[in-house]
């Protein structure tokens, strides 16, 4: 499937596979094709046939050469492929660097003369080989990968398979103990094998050999282990989280007392399937999936480790979660903390009140806030923010259970919220996110950094084993390694595989032309914000260009979408006239309808001609009070036919299953926060197919955030089957992207 794909996209560049049971992603990103060389053949006077080629590792050897790929297609886990465009390493560069390494060991200027290249095939002789072998192959591996090492016998270098012998104890966080590392017959403790690798790329063994190990191998075992003192070179220590591959490297499983807690764990979760379920004491008929997901918090719960909840929208995680808590209380005195933006507030108590009001609940907000009372019920309610600036208070308490809703508020690690989080004590914890992930692997680390802290070790440690050779390197493997690493930790179901009688959701995006005047007016400011973004990075750099590059993308969004406010109304915009003709078509027909906006003016104006056409409507903004009433209004009054919100506002929290009709009016950053907000209406509840409309304005920054979207959903969609407005989360290869 990986070569047929590949060859494909590489010769048909306009083309859409709709392949059932995958998802399927064009990538913005470029894959690095891998300068390798090939032992082709030894012969009887020990004459080395050294071939160089520009290997992908997804595909076989000569593949791309055959074929002339310039498109890559990987299945990075089942049923997501990647499609990536390749970029090759110059092979001439190459050759002729390969050239200059070998015939620095000839002899003498005869010598080199007899060193032959037959199309890509270096042909040496044995007196160059031989020192060419042991003094600039090692350094070599650091740079190009080696296929054939198993020939290499003749020369004293050989490819060998270590075998692992450990001895663990129980510790306080990890496992610690021995381990000792066999090549051939000769032992070697991790830290000489990682000293010797990390310097040489092989490990020299007693016999004169040198030994070639697999660098994949190298790197599980690099991610594996941790040394506990610096001083004691001989012990190391093991991650409870990593005592699965740990059974894989081995290859069987561990034996001993100590880990016989470990298997029990892991096999628990084959079996949540056939354990019957403690009916929880709520008021609501839980579907198969959520009796399977209740199952699951309990199991985490019973066993205090932490997990994330990172069903689709509109699953039911509230539901969920208020299930388990009525299995714990009231036989738990101590309360659980509820922490969860602002808007959600009002839904939480409302779902508490309607599912489970034999809790009792406190909502820890406004000024009125009073810890010893919220200490007394067995449920505590609060912000974010109100965590952040009461950090205190909170940190001085002792709660049974920290549940954090829209859990992707801790995303970035060095935020003052984020800091508080990790201060809350409480042997449970819980997240509720459908959108874990939305930029960066960095999100992840902090999630988990509040679930189960001990799993990925500080943050260089993650980054070494992790982020770097995933976003970076596009590593296969490190990222197969912590998919496993973080599945039984996260429960990710979709709605089109549990809902099945969800009524269809259609897309369509309507793509809508400048008139000259608008058009004139966007290439101006785009020209002179280029310029501008160009000398501040040069002179001070990304991160102090943030407002310069803020003002060039905020200014340029509006001109795309409503130039009136910037050009005192002398110009008007087609898309908000393509937007008023389709929502009025839609009202007419009997739809009742959301418009999601960024900016306010766009709201403000679409607000007034709904006024003057006599439609009625409601709206929600950041400054509006009473959310409840308005959401209560468009829900339940026929003749409110229209709700104005902004995109922040609305993303979360809300049930809108009246409307059966979403416009986008202007994209945003990341695709997870138009997902939210059109989950508002395609969720359990919604009777008719939702239609979505997406507006965009060609040939703007409008159709450039769109391709950024599915850049930055890769990694959520490869590692698991909100909102990031700050332009910190571009790279300034995206700024360029966007401003050219």
């Amino acid at each position: 499937l990986e070569q047929y794909l590949s060859v494909l996209y590489s010769y048909f560049s306009n083309i859409q596979v709709c392949f059932d049971g995958y998802d399927i992603h064009l990538s913005a990103h470029e894959m690095l094709s891998a300068p390798t060389l090939f032992i082709e053949e030894i012969d009887a006077d020990k004459t080395l046939y050294l071939r160089v080629a520009d290997v992908v590792k997804a595909l076989p050897d000569s593949f791309v050469d055959k074929f002339g790929i310039n498109m890559v297609a990987q299945i990075s886990v089942p049923g997501v492929i990647d499609v990536k465009k390749l970029k090759r390493v110059p092979m001439q560069d190459t050759i002729e660097y390969l050239r200059t390494e070998i015939l620095r060991f000839a002899p003498d200027r005869q010598a080199k003369k007899n060193v032959y290249l037959a199309d890509d095939t270096f042909i040496i002789p044995e007196n160059i080989a031989g020192p060419f072998l042991l003094n600039a192959l090692p350094s070599l591996l650091k740079t190009f990968d080696l296929v054939g090492a198993d020939k290499l016998k003749t020369y004293k270098i050989s490819a060998v398979t270590p075998s692992l012998n450990i001895k663990l104890s129980s510790g306080i966080d990890f496992l610690e103990g021995s381990a000792k590392v066999r090549l051939n017959e000769e032992e070697f403790t991790l830290q000489q094998l990682f000293s010797q690798y990390t310097e040489r790329k092989y490990i020299q063994l007693s016999d004169g050999n040198r030994a070639i190990v697999d660098d994949g191998y190298m790197r599980r075992l690099q991610r594996i282990f941790r040394k506990v003192k610096k001083s004691d070179k001989d012990r190391i220590k093991v991650s409870f989280f990593d005592l699965k591959d740990l059974e894989e490297l081995v290859n069987g499983p561990l034996e001993g007392k100590v880990f016989e807690h470990h298997r029990k764990f892991y096999e628990g979760f084959n079996k949540l399937t056939r354990k019957k379920l403690t009916l929880p004491n709520v008021n609501a008929t839980l579907r198969p999936y959520q009796i399977e997901g209740v199952k699951w918090i309990k199991y985490l719960y019973d066993n205090n480790m932490g997990g994330c909840l990172a069903d689709d929208m509109g699953l039911g995680k509230t539901l969920q979660t208020i299930s388990v808590l009525s299995l714990i209380y009231p036989q738990e005195s101590k309360p659980t903390l509820l922490v969860m933006p602002r808007s959600l507030l009002f839904n939480w108590q409302n779902e508490l009140a309607r599912f489970a009001p034999q809790l009792s609940a406190y909502t820890y907000y406004g000024n009125t806030r009073d810890i010893k009372e919220a200490m007394q019920h067995q449920l505590i309610l609060t912000t974010y923010a109100i965590v952040r600036n009461d950090i205190k208070t909170f940190s001085a308490q002792e709660f049974h259970y920290v549940i954090l809703d829209e859990s992707q508020n801790i995303k970035n690690l060095t935020a003052q919220s984020t800091q508080a989080v990790f201060m809350l004590k409480a042997p449970h914890r819980l997240a509720l996110s459908g959108t874990p992930i939305e930029n960066n692997l960095g999100e992840l680390y902090a999630l988990f950094r509040f679930l189960n802290p001990t799993m990925f070790g500080t943050l260089d440690n993650f980054n070494h084993d992790y982020a770097n050779p995933i976003q970076k390197n596009g590593d296969k493997e490190a990222m197969q390694c912590l998919q496993r690493k973080i599945f039984p930790f996260m429960l990710r179901r979709l709605k089109r595989n549990v809902l099945k009688d969800l009524p269809d959701r259609t897309d369509k995006t309507i793509y809508i032309e400048m008139n000259n005047a608008q058009a004139n007016l966007y290439e101006q400011r785009r020209v002179y914000y280029k310029n501008q973004v160009e000398q501040s990075i040069a002179a001070d750099g990304i991160q102090k260009s943030q407002f310069v590059i803020f003002q060039a993308l905020n200014e340029l969004r509006q001109i795309a979408s409503i130039p009136e406010k910037l050009s005192n109304d002398k110009i008007t915009s087609p898309k908000l006239d393509m937007l008023t003709e389709t929502l009025l078509n839609t009202v007419a027909n009997g739809h009742k309808a959301v418009v999601f906006f960024n900016f306010i003016a766009g709201l403000d104006m679409l607000g007034d001609t709904l006024e003057a056409k006599g439609i009625d409507y409601v709206c929600m903004t950041g400054s509006t009070r009473d959310r409840k009433m308005v959401v209560e209004r468009f829900q339940n009054n026929e003749q409110c036919k229209v709700m104005l919100m902004t995109l922040k506002t609305g993303g979360v929290g809300l049930n809108l299953t009246a409307a059966d009709t979403v416009f986008i009016f202007e994209p945003w950053w990341n695709k997870a926060a138009e997902e939210q907000a059109i989950n508002r209406l395609h969720r359990f509840g919604q009777k008719a197919k939702v239609l979505c409309f997406s507006l965009i304005t060609q040939d703007t920054i409008e159709e450039k955030i769109q391709q950024l979207q599915q850049q930055k959903s890769e990694l959520f969609s490869a590692l698991i089957n909100s909102d990031s407005s700050s332009s910190k989360q571009l790279s300034e290869e995206d700024i360029k992207f966007i401003l050219g």
